[in-house]
């Protein structure tokens, strides 16, 4: 039995989470924790059937929240049901995190048991959206200027987060994309060990995603400059 649990947040998701979800749990992952963010009766069957998997444990907002509300509901439900594992692995419900990438994340972390494990993505493959590498090489290099350290995939959705750096991280700020990047600079600034794994890029011809690519973007940007004036000043 793996000694993490995966965390999805769910917003108008694809079916095939079903099936992600069942390979997960076919692989020995402790707990599914999966966060339908506000979604309608449409998908009502599909997370009827999610919850009815063993070890496999779906959470309910009734209005759509946003990412990172998403995750704090997660993060909470997890510290208190299954603190005894070494942390949690976040993944995407839009297929784009493949199961032995998460496995991956995941095994890193139990070897780690401390800090956090950010799975990277490869923008250099020529099948990867002009859009999506704009978007990353942007909030990177801004990152780096202000931060003094590049990560290459700085709005990277698969991270291995330990145990013990939950509590804090429920209490940063930020409900949309912009709380993971919120959380990504509370690392540095904490001196928090990070770990890169490599990861697949997926796209699928018509990928479907809630990221708004350029607007998000800018969003987390902005995001990130107004953290290092905080800092500063």
């Amino acid at each position: 039995m793996k000694n993490f649990a995966v965390i999805i947040p769910a917003y108008r998701p694809k079916e095939n989470l079903l099936q992600y979800v069942e390979l997960l749990l076919q692989q020995n992952v402790a707990q599914v924790i999966i966060v339908s963010d506000g979604n309608d009766e449409y998908y009502r069957e599909l997370f009827h059937q999610l919850s009815s998997l063993e070890a496999c444990t779906v959470l309910y907002h009734k209005y759509n929240h946003g990412k990172g509300r998403a995750l704090k509901t997660a993060f909470k439900y997890f510290l208190k049901h299954y603190s005894e594992l070494s942390g949690v692995v976040t993944a995407d419900a839009d297929g784009q995190h493949l199961v032995k990438d998460v496995l991956n994340v995941g095994h890193c972390l139990e070897k780690n048991k401390e800090g956090f494990v950010l799975g990277i993505r490869d923008f250099e493959r020529r099948e990867v959206p002009l859009r999506s590498l704009i978007g990353n090489v942007l909030t990177s290099r801004v990152f780096q200027v202000l931060f003094g350290i590049y990560i290459k995939d700085t709005q990277t959705g698969l991270r291995g987060i330990a145990t013990s750096e939950l509590e804090w991280a429920i209490q940063l700020k930020g409900n949309q994309f912009e709380y993971e990047m919120n959380m990504l600079i509370n690392m540095i600034n904490k001196k928090k060990r990070i770990v890169h794994v490599d990861i697949a890029a997926v796209y699928e011809d018509k990928h479907t995603s809630h990221f708004a690519t350029y607007k998000d973007s800018i969003r987390i940007a902005g995001q990130i400059i107004r953290e290092y004036f905080r800092k500063v000043i």
